[in-house]
C-alpha cells in the first residue's frame, strides 16, 4: 500500500498536479492539507473519475484537509475529538479502513500576524491544538487501535531539518515550546516513516516561494507520515517526491510518501 501526504496550498490551484500525482503514483491513500475549499467548491468529480473517494473537512479560503482513497473506508470524522477550544478550524479529518484509522492533519503555523508581532494568541492555539492531537493519538494507542497519520506538522524538529537554523530560533516553527510539544507526540508508540528509513540530514519537504528558495535549496522539513508502532514492521519504503516542487505552478510543499504492508 502506498500512502502520500501533500500540503497543496489550494486544491483548485493545484488540481492538475494532484491529478498528475494520482495517475503517476497511483497511491492507495492521499492525505491533503491546506485545500482552501468547502464541500461546495471541492473538485470531487475530478477525483471520482480516477476512482478516488474524497473525505474532506473544508474551510473557505483557509486551512482544510482531505483524504483521497480507493479503499472501502467508513466512519469519517471531521473534527479532532479531543479539541475543546472555542475556535474550530478545519485541520483534522479521519476515516477507517478495516480497523486502521487514516488521519490527515494540518497543524497551525503559530506565528503572530504581521500587523501585531506581540500577539501570541496564534502560538497558544498551536500549542493547545498539538496537545489535543497528542491526547487523541494517545487514546487510540491505549485502545490498541492502529493508525496512520500524515500531514503538515509545521515544526522544524531538528536543526538539520532547515537550511539555516539560526534564522528560525524565534519562529513558531522552532521555538523550544513547540519542539517540546512535538517531542511529546513523538514519545507516543509511533514511528516516523521517513526517518525510519532515511537517516541523512537536510531532507526537505518545503521551499518558500520567496527569495529563490527552491533554486537555492533553502528548504525545511515540515511534513511527516507516522504509523502506530504495531504497523512499523510493515514499512518498506519512504521518501520525498521532490520533483513536484519544480513543476509548473507548484505548491511550496512537495509530496512525501511511504509504502507499507498492512
Amino acid at each position: 500500500m502506498q500512502i502520500i501526504s501533500w500540503n497543496v496550498a489550494s486544491v483548485r490551484a493545484r488540481l492538475n498536479l494532484i491529478i498528475e500525482l494520482l495517475k503517476e503514483k497511483n497511491p492507495d491513500v492521499l492525505f491533503l492539507q491546506e485545500i482552501k475549499a468547502t464541500d461546495e467548491t471541492f473538485p470531487f468529480e475530478h477525483f471520482n473519475q480516477l476512482g478516488y473517494r474524497a473525505i474532506i473537512s473544508g474551510q473557505k479560503s483557509f486551512n482544510g484537509v482531505a483524504i483521497l482513497t480507493k479503499l472501502a473506508v467508513s466512519e469519517p470524522l471531521y473534527q479532532l475529538p479531543t479539541w475543546k477550544g472555542e475556535i474550530q478550524q478545519a485541520r483534522f479529518v479521519q476515516t477507517t479502513y478495516k480497523n486502521i484509522r487514516f488521519i490527515s492533519v494540518y497543524i497551525p503555523n503559530g506565528n503572530p500576524p504581521e500587523k501585531d508581532p506581540t500577539d501570541t494568541s496564534r502560538l497558544t492555539y498551536k500549542l493547545d491544538w498539538m496537545k489535543a492531537l497528542t491526547d487523541y493519538l494517545k487514546n487510540l494507542s491505549a485502545l490498541k487501535l492502529p493508525f496512520i497519520i500524515g500531514g503538515d506538522f509545521n515544526v522544524i524538529e531538528k536543526d538539520y531539518d532547515v537550511y539555516n537554523p539560526e534564522l528560525y530560533r524565534e519562529n513558531a516553527l522552532m521555538l523550544p515550546r513547540v519542539r517540546d510539544a512535538f517531542s511529546l507526540l513523538n514519545s507516543l508508540p509511533i514511528t516516523n516513516t521517513l526517518r525510519h528509513l532515511n537517516k541523512e540530514p537536510h531532507l526537505y519537504s518545503f521551499w518558500d516561494f520567496q527569495g529563490g528558495a527552491w533554486q537555492k535549496n533553502l528548504g525545511m522539513l515540515l511534513d511527516h507520515i507516522f504509523v502506530s508502532k504495531e504497523l512499523e514492521s510493515g514499512i518498506k519504503f519512504s521518501g520525498i517526491y521532490k520533483d513536484y516542487r519544480g513543476k509548473e505552478k507548484p505548491s511550496d510543499h512537495t509530496p512525501i510518501f511511504c509504502q507499507i504492508d498492512l
